[in-house]
């Protein structure tokens, strides 16, 4: 289980939350990024970029170091997100992500009918022994969600990342009808064909936008398996914990016409299939 968030500026447990659902509404039609590709380097931001929206309530700082996601008190949970959808292609996001023992950095993929493809981080590797793992090589994890649900197997965790609370690295998604890779630094670390989604299972297949944060999974007020999965309640004596992100670098794929500026989405349930 984990603990995410939505449009809205509070926590939701269990699953996104959006503004419309299209599965169970007759929703307006998203803005589609009317290019091939998309990049923006937060070292030479000075204040909010005008293609992204921050959470009410919460900071998100601009330097030359790149965008702040800072954990520093209980509740904090500061986050952003595109305000355009893509349908499939890839997206690379260089960050460094948050220490803290059950504090989560993520970087994750989203629909309106909550499908989800997720990198998500634990500051203290969701609390696996060793740690810091001599080797310093980190357990990160790797979700799927198709309309909120997740199968057996959809979450995966791998040793993939070097010292990424000390290191920046270039964590990526590449997804279009037929399959997700995930890369970290171009090096391809998991697979998923369509093909082998389970029965009742639809494989992703809406358009996303990308939403960035922290948020404390740890919290002592979260339930017993969020804190385990988070890496246990977070130490709050050595607050703030902060997640730094350099860049993000998208690219279409075919699914979009190149001349799209406006997309309305088109989306089917479990039972449709």
């Amino acid at each position: 289980m984990r603990c995410t968030w939505g449009l809205a500026p509070w926590l939701v447990y269990g699953q996104l939350e959006p503004d419309c659902n299209p599965l169970h509404a007759d929703c307006p039609a998203k803005k589609a990024w009317p290019e091939p590709n998309y990049y923006i380097d937060f070292t030479k931001q000075t204040g909010p970029p005008k293609d992204w929206t921050i959470a009410n309530n919460e900071v998100v700082n601009f330097t030359p170091k790149g965008a702040e996601f800072t954990y520093g008190k209980r509740g904090d949970a500061p986050n952003m997100w595109t305000d355009f959808y893509m349908l499939g292609g890839r997206y690379d996001v260089e960050l460094q992500i948050a220490p803290g023992q059950g504090v989560i950095s993520s970087a994750v993929l989203w629909s309106d009918i909550q499908d989800e493809i997720d990198w998500e981080f634990s500051g203290n590797q969701h609390g696996e022994k060793p740690f810091p793992p001599p080797d310093g090589k980190w357990t990160v994890e790797t979700n799927i969600f198709a309309q909120g649900k997740m199968w057996d197997g959809a979450a995966t965790y791998q040793k993939d990342a070097y010292k990424p609370t000390t290191q920046f690295h270039t964590y990526s998604v590449e997804w279009d009808e037929d399959h997700m890779n995930w890369y970290v630094d171009n090096h391809i670390v998991r697979n998923v064909k369509a093909s082998n989604t389970p029965s009742g299972f639809i494989f992703p297949q809406s358009p996303m936008k990308l939403q960035l944060g922290v948020w404390g999974g740890g919290d002592p007020e979260n339930n017993y398996w969020t804190i385990q999965w988070a890496g246990g309640e977070i130490d709050f004596k050595n607050v703030p914990y902060t997640m730094y992100i350099r860049s993000v670098n998208e690219w279409k794929d075919f699914w979009y016409r190149k001349d799209s500026r406006r997309l309305q989405l088109s989306v089917f349930s479990a039972e449709d299939h």
